[in-house]
């Protein structure tokens, strides 16, 4: 019989409440702290949906004359759950801004991936989710102009931000989301982490959105993606794959033959699971954001 090499424990996840111990330890390069975000500035209109919780670690140094730069976590409940004194403490002049939910929980699971998915065209309504009819999906062209104005209103109030060094960093269907904004709107931000795309959830509308993508005027953003090569749609049946997802591959490889405007660049998690690649993908992103 054959032997596999056992696997790291997997950060804790599918429901687990977030433990957010970063935020209840010292940390010598930022200051820390969490609020929600007032709902009649940020939204959302709905008063079912939970409204926004901002984590936010700032520097203790002086900001530089420019101002820092700062790195968009979206799920920001299980982004902070994740950071580690050590992660911050090698980035010690960047801004780290968690857009979460005002919820307990590491995801928020329909909310996030209404906020997340792409609507099938400019201005389209929500549609049903096309795996689970029973939820509303397409949300991400309205979340992405909340995200890139009343938000980052509220969240850079009274911060000594870079404006030209901003990074949005996604996971799953975040990383679905960071791709939208990246193909659609590619001047919102300096640089974008798109990290376990779900480019399955509707592929052929991934395809046409880097036919059809905008190019930002400048010098190429650029456009990093990170993977496991063990992962897995969450529910589905057989084996851990070997290799990394095919859907993503094959949108990176439409992404390079297409024109210029993004700078691509790729990695992959020797062993990671789909969970695991949002933790493994932290240090090389606060590397890119502090640039």
């Amino acid at each position: 019989m054959c032997k596999t090499a056992p696997q790291p424990p997997l950060p804790p996840h599918r429901g687990r409440d977030a433990t957010l111990e970063i935020l209840a330890t010292p940390v010598s390069s930022h200051v820390l702290s969490n609020r929600v975000l007032p709902r009649e500035a940020c939204g959302p209109d709905d008063p079912d949906v939970p409204a926004t919780r901002l984590f936010l670690a700032v520097p203790k140094a002086s900001a530089p004359e420019g101002g820092w730069p700062i790195l968009y976590l979206l799920d920001g409940n299980a982004a902070f759950d994740f950071l580690t004194p050590a992660l911050l403490e090698e980035a010690p002049g960047l801004i780290i801004a968690g857009i979460g939910y005002d919820t307990d929980k590491q995801f928020a699971r329909a909310h996030r991936i209404f906020d997340y998915s792409p609507p099938v065209a400019p201005g389209a309504a929500p549609r049903p989710d096309p795996h689970h009819p029973e939820r509303l999906a397409g949300g991400a062209e309205a979340y992405l102009a909340r995200l890139t104005g009343s938000m980052r209103t509220e969240v850079e109030r009274g911060l000594p931000v870079d404006p030209a060094r901003r990074t949005l960093w996604g996971h799953s269907f975040g990383g679905l989301f960071t791709l939208f904004a990246a193909l659609t709107r590619p001047e919102c931000f300096a640089r974008f982490a798109s990290i376990s795309p779900s480019v399955w959830w509707d592929e052929a509308l991934v395809a046409r959105l880097v036919s059809q993508r905008n190019i930002a005027a400048g010098a190429p953003r650029p456009l990093h993606f990170g993977m496991g090569n063990r992962e897995k749609r969450t529910g589905s049946a057989g084996p851990q794959p070997e290799g990394p997802p095919q859907p993503t591959l094959r949108m990176i490889e439409q992404l390079q033959g297409a024109p210029a405007g993004l700078e691509i660049s790729a990695q992959v998690y020797p062993g990671a699971v789909h969970i695991a690649s949002l933790p493994a993908s932290l240090p090389g992103t606060l590397a890119l954001a502090a640039r």
